[in-house]
Parts: C-alpha cells; sequence; structure tokens
C-alpha cells in the first residue's frame, strides 16, 4: 500500500485557474500534465471537481493520500466498488503472470485482496446483503502457491463469479448506476497513478510488483467502461470516444504483465493523461 497526492487535487487546482477562479500560480506546481482546460472543457471540468469534492467530503489534503484500501470517507457504494474492482485488477494481471508460467510472481496479486482490500470491504459487503468470500480469496492464492493449473481455474471462476455476484447487488441498489461506475473508474485510475509512481525510481521500474499493480486497474477500470459504454455513448458520445483515446494512449505505458527496461511513458506524462480522462469523465457525469 502507498500513499501519495491524489490526481484529483491537482485537476481541481489546475482547472480552477485555469478558468480564473483558482489563485494564481496554484496550478502549475500541481497540475502535472494539464496546465489549464480548453474553453470547451471548463464546465465539464467544474463539475468533475463538485462531483469528486462530494464524493471525498473530508479527504486527507495534498500529500495525504490512502492509496490501495483507503478512503474510509467514500460513500459506502463507491468504496466498496471500487475496491471490487481493485480486487479484479489484482486477478488480472496475476492470471497474466499464471498464463505466462510466472507463478512465483504471480503469487503477490493474489495475497494483495485479502491482506490489502478485503478486511476494509467487509463492513459493506455485509451492508449490501453479499456472501463473504474471504475463504475463496485464500483457496485461489492457495492454488497459485502450490501450481496447480486445474485447481487454480476453478478457484479463479469461483472468485470472480462472486465479485460479479457483488458487483450485481451493488447495482440492484443504485439509482445511476453509469454514474456509479464512472465515480470508481476515477478512484480506480488515481490509484493506477499513485502504483504507477510509486513503481519508479532513478527512471526505472524499482517496484514491479507496483507496475504490475497499476497495469491490473488500468485494465479493470476499461473493462468497467466497456460494460456501461452504451448508457455513456448515449449520454455523450464524443466525450465516450475521447476517454476512450486516452486510455488507449494510457495503456501504453504497461505494454505487458512484465516490466520494460525503462519507462514507456515517465510519470509525468501518465498523470496527464489521467488528467485529461478525468475531464472527459466530468463531460459524461
Amino acid at each position: 500500500m502507498i500513499k501519495s497526492r491524489k490526481v484529483w487535487v491537482g485537476l481541481g487546482a489546475a482547472v480552477l485557474a485555469g478558468t480564473g477562479v483558482g489563485a494564481p500560480g496554484e496550478a502549475q506546481p500541481l497540475a502535472r500534465g494539464i496546465e489549464q482546460a480548453a474553453p470547451g472543457e471548463a464546465s465539464a471540468a467544474r463539475h468533475l471537481v463538485l462531483r469528486v469534492t462530494e464524493s471525498h467530503a473530508g479527504h486527507a489534503p495534498a500529500g495525504d493520500g490512502e492509496g490501495e484500501g483507503g478512503g474510509a470517507q467514500l460513500a459506502p457504494d463507491l468504496r466498496l466498488t471500487r475496491d471490487l474492482a481493485l480486487i479484479s485488477g489484482h486477478l488480472t494481471v496475476g492470471n497474466e503472470l499464471v498464463e505466462a508460467g510466472r507463478w512465483s510472481e504471480a503469487m503477490v496479486h493474489f495475497l494483495h485482496p485479502a491482506e490489502e482490500l478485503y478486511g476494509g470491504i467487509a463492513g459493506d459487503l455485509k451492508s449490501f446483503g453479499i456472501p463473504p468470500f474471504a475463504a475463496a480469496l485464500k483457496v485461489l492464492a492457495q492454488t497459485v502457491k502450490a501450481q496447480k493449473q486445474e485447481a487454480y481455474e476453478g478457484a479463479l471462476k469461483t472468485v470472480r463469479d462472486r465479485l460479479a455476484a457483488a458487483d450485481a447487488a451493488v447495482k440492484a441498489k443504485t439509482a445511476d448506476w453509469p454514474g456509479l461506475t464512472l465515480d470508481a473508474v476515477l478512484e480506480v485510475l488515481n490509484t493506477a497513478g499513485e502504483e504507477y509512481e510509486a513503481a519508479i525510481e532513478d527512471g526505472k521500474f524499482k517496484l514491479v510488483v507496483e507496475y504490475q499493480d497499476s497495469r491490473g486497474f488500468i485494465l479493470q477500470a476499461e473493462q468497467m467502461l466497456a460494460a456501461v459504454a452504451p448508457d455513456l455513448e448515449k449520454k455523450n458520445a464524443a466525450a465516450y470516444a475521447a476517454l476512450r483515446r486516452e486510455l488507449d494512449e494510457l495503456k501504453k505505458a504497461w505494454p505487458g504483465a512484465v516490466a520494460p527496461d525503462k519507462p514507456v511513458l515517465d510519470v509525468s506524462e501518465v498523470l496527464g493523461l489521467i488528467a485529461k480522462a478525468e475531464i472527459e469523465i466530468g463531460k459524461l457525469m
């Protein structure tokens, strides 16, 4: 788990400064990739800042972000949807490593859900009437440790089925599922940016696990958007297309589950693309 400043704080300062609302000079140290909003983006960006601020009421100040599993101040449905997505992201990249025969390297990604995330959602699962699945996560990790392919495939399906059922339970109690999904995607993208930043030191990947975590989260964010694509395209087809383009550019930072010798995109480029994606998300809210 890492602690780092949330990208949306920088985006908010950049947008407000770029539209004449923020104090002069605030945007430059915080924007990290976006200096100001384009004329047609100001209202959408303002809406995004307001919505994110409401979702993060009481958020820690810049420099005190929470990393994976944080966010006690989030609305319960958003916190749960985000953490279910982070668990899925871990499983995605872990499965890629298993498929590549890198069982030992994959192991940590099947331990992280239980160690970093599950404890934080146990209460929310109960509140939403979702059966616990800690035992299923444990069994899955054990099959990876034992490197038993057939048992692994069955255990992975079990956990994925439980995650899908959990999402369905939250969806059934949510008036605006596409909107909640966008809020969760925003959280997942920011977490991916934090993990990517933590992975790099002196222009090289020093913490490969964090690189892999962030790849899994980006892929999961993409899947979440695809699941509500018809609703988003109906609301604002141009914004959804632009968001897809930003994600396609962003994914270039993660050419595979195995980290490249050096970053394809530096941290400022990755955070800048996330910030641009956030603006498009604002237009879809």
